[in-house]
């Protein structure tokens, strides 16, 4: 049998989000529906919040509140560092491993061609402006060691062509196939101290 039509649009509107197929779909909205009032209007409002009042880095991509973002307009930080990683959640990870003294550059969504997704051609864009004003030094490719990672990383290259930034790539501690949000801070830390020169 066929749920109510606002509950089918709801599990139809969960189906359209990342990793949310439909059992998952219909588990959560049969979970906001045993969910009090007060509990369904909190999400409802961080759900308007998140979308509203974020925004991305002007400079470098990354989600945040004001632009420049809190990185980017740090002094203390080497600017001529930048490590190129695919979304938000590799920088949250990277800063919390304390590994990165310098600023990132945020490819968006990454190649994902399972997704049909590629990074964004104006961060490409960006990102070549960047090195191109002479002050970027190095370019660290953070991507994660699998297929849409890997495409991510020849995508940057491309756009690098023709510059003479030095482009150096994650190294050991990184398992093929692995997602660097779900690494452990050491091993991201191994990783990117062992980093090597890709051209």
């Amino acid at each position: 049998m066929a749920f109510p039509e606002p509950l089918e649009r709801l599990v139809q509107s969960l189906e359209r989000l990342p990793g949310i197929g439909p059992r998952s779909a219909e588990r959560i909205a049969l979970h906001v529906l045993r969910s009090s009032t007060d509990e369904v209007a909190e999400l409802a409002l961080a759900l308007r919040d998140a979308r509203m009042q974020t925004q991305r880095c002007t400079t470098c991509g990354n989600v945040t509140l004001d632009s420049p973002c809190a990185i980017c307009a740090d002094d203390t930080r080497d600017s001529t560092s930048v490590c190129v990683v695919e979304g938000p959640r590799e920088v949250a990870k990277m800063e919390s491993a304390g590994v990165h003294g310098g600023i990132y550059h945020v490819l968006l969504d990454g190649y994902a061609p399972r997704e049909g997704a590629e990074p964004d051609p104006s961060a490409l864009q960006t990102l070549r402006r960047r090195v191109d004003d002479g002050l970027v030094q190095e370019i660290i490719l953070a991507t994660a060691p699998d297929r849409e990672g890997e495409g991510a990383a020849a995508l940057v290259l491309e756009a690098l062509q023709g510059t003479a930034v030095s482009v150096s790539r994650l190294a050991r501690g990184v398992p093929a196939g692995a997602r660097l949000e779900y690494l452990h801070s050491e091993i991201l830390a191994e990783a990117y101290r062992g980093r090597r020169n890709d051209a």
